[in-house]
């Protein structure tokens, strides 16, 4: 602070020095300029003391400042100074060239620097601590009750943000801890089911090999799981794959050609498909925050072959809206096209799904009376609220069956029951709907209207655990044999 202090008068006097004599008329004798003051003596002929004149003084003395500071080490001596003090004066000009323009010219009215910014402290790494002052100082100083008050508020709150900090911290921790752990677990499933596999459908129904498939496939072998564990009933081949591939290019091209109006016609004349274009507009919807299926995405040309070759090898079905998220998944954890799509076509082949897809209601009928009465036998009152609502199993049940809830459960949540429901069948699928009911069971009851029930149940939360879901599924006693008796007895009436 003291070095800064004595900048001013050696600033002060290096104008002196270096200003050039001013012009004088023809004739008059120079008077000698004062070296005590560069401002004009009061009652001056020549200056007076208005702020303007004042002000052009400044400016002038400024711009030689700044002339000054632009020269190199050969230019002449100012005038009137001896060698040594006009050499370091030089210097410290040179020093002051180095200097921002706006700190050179300004440098009349440089403040007393603080301790901390002389010292060249670094700047906190927190914000608790920079209460620089208690009030502003326009404004009547504290009380000591409230400078009392105050201080307490503000530690109150240093300790619910070191608090939250620490929170934040343990929680982090404790993620990182799960996700090392989740990884091991999965490595050493990985190595067991790289031994099961080949001997797969001797040891499936093994209390071990169930065991290790409730906990969850690993991402490695689940496509495998999967092919076998769904099998091939209906014998299809890659060869029948490009078949009916080839034909959907068939019917690309006749619509392109016959223009949008007539492709819809001789589409839906052959078939119970939309359209070519229904499903094109639903691999925009698929995943949309994944980007996997998206126009350009190398995906999305996969989907719309399996979608559309299906299309053609099931016209009695065709394409319906939501039957791209189920292939949609199945492409994400197999190894190629014509995989995916025998997966698909037996998947879909199953009595339960060919229900739904061909939404035959007699059909589908039975599945909606046999899960209210599992839902009145395992939920009382859960289900006593929804009749009290007038809120139908089907209401939220078409779409959680339709797509097997890849679009309301986090995808790698989907995935493991996905993973269940190719061990136990389709009645898993009922049994996750009364696990997701159960888990959720006091926020349900909380909602007053049909809206807001739909409105939950159809965004299920994002942050959804899957180890919790699955624990409450597991609360849930049903069995298939019990669930298949129900809805034969059901069938018949």
């Amino acid at each position: 602070m003291a070095e800064e202090e004595e900048d001013l008068p050696v600033e002060r006097e290096e104008i002196e020095q270096i200003e050039p004599p001013s012009q004088q008329e023809d004739g008059e004798k120079e008077e000698p300029r004062p070296t005590t003051s560069p401002l004009p003596e009061t009652g001056s002929s020549d200056q007076t003391n208005s702020p303007t004149n004042d002000s052009l003084t400044l400016h002038s003395e400024l711009e030689s400042v700044e002339l000054s500071t632009t020269i190199s080490p050969s230019t002449p001596l100012p005038l009137g100074a001896t060698n040594g003090s006009a050499e370091k004066k030089r210097q410290n000009l040179l020093l002051n060239n180095n200097k921002s323009p706006a700190k050179t010219k300004f440098s009349f009215f440089k403040r007393k620097s603080s301790g901390a910014a002389s010292s060249g402290a670094l700047p906190p790494t927190s914000t608790t601590g920079l209460i620089l002052e208690g009030r502003p100082k326009g404004l009547p100083a504290k009380t000591p009750a409230e400078e009392k008050k105050h201080q307490k508020l503000y530690q109150e709150m240093i300790q619910a943000t070191k608090k939250k900090e620490l929170q934040h911290a343990s929680d982090t921790h404790k993620m990182e801890q799960k996700r090392h752990t989740k990884e091991d677990q999965i490595a050493v499933a990985q190595k067991k089911w790289a031994e099961i596999l080949p001997k797969f459908d001797s040891l499936r129904n093994r209390k071990e090999v169930k065991e290790l498939w409730w906990a969850g496939l690993p991402p490695g072998v689940r496509g495998l799981v999967w092919k076998k564990a769904i099998g091939n009933d209906l014998n299809i081949s890659p060869d029948l794959y490009m078949i009916f591939w080839k034909r959907f290019q068939e019917r690309l091209d006749l619509a392109q050609q016959r223009g949008r109006s007539d492709s819809v016609a001789s589409v839906t004349s052959i078939s119970r498909e939309s359209s070519v274009d229904v499903i094109h507009l639903d691999l925009q919807r698929t995943f949309p925050t994944l980007g996997f299926f998206q126009e350009g995405s190398p995906l999305c040309q996969v989907l719309h072959n399996v979608l559309g070759a299906y299309a053609c090898y099931r016209p009695d079905v065709g394409y319906v809206q939501g039957m791209s998220f189920l292939a949609a998944v199945i492409i994400l954890n197999m190894e190629n096209e014509a995989d995916a799509f025998i997966a698909l076509a037996n998947l879909l082949n199953r009595a339960s799904y060919l229900a739904f897809f061909k939404v035959d209601q007699d059909q589908m009928k039975p599945y909606f009376t046999v899960f209210s009465l599992l839902l009145a036998e395992s939920l009382p009152k859960v289900s006593a609220h929804f009749n009290q609502l007038g809120f139908h199993p089907q209401f939220y049940l078409i779409e959680w069956i339709f797509t097997i809830y890849t679009r309301n459960l986090p995808l790698d949540v989907a995935c493991r029951v996905w993973d269940l429901f190719c061990r136990d069948g389709d009645f898993f699928l009922y049994r996750t709907a009364l696990g997701i009911l159960n888990m959720y069971q006091h926020q349900l009851l909380q909602f007053t209207s049909i809206e807001d029930v739909g409105h939950f149940l159809g965004h299920l939360p994002s942050t959804l655990d899957s180890d919790q879901l699955f624990s409450s599924i597991s609360s849930i006693p049903l069995t298939e044999k019990k669930f298949s008796q129900l809805l034969t007895q059901n069938k018949t009436k």
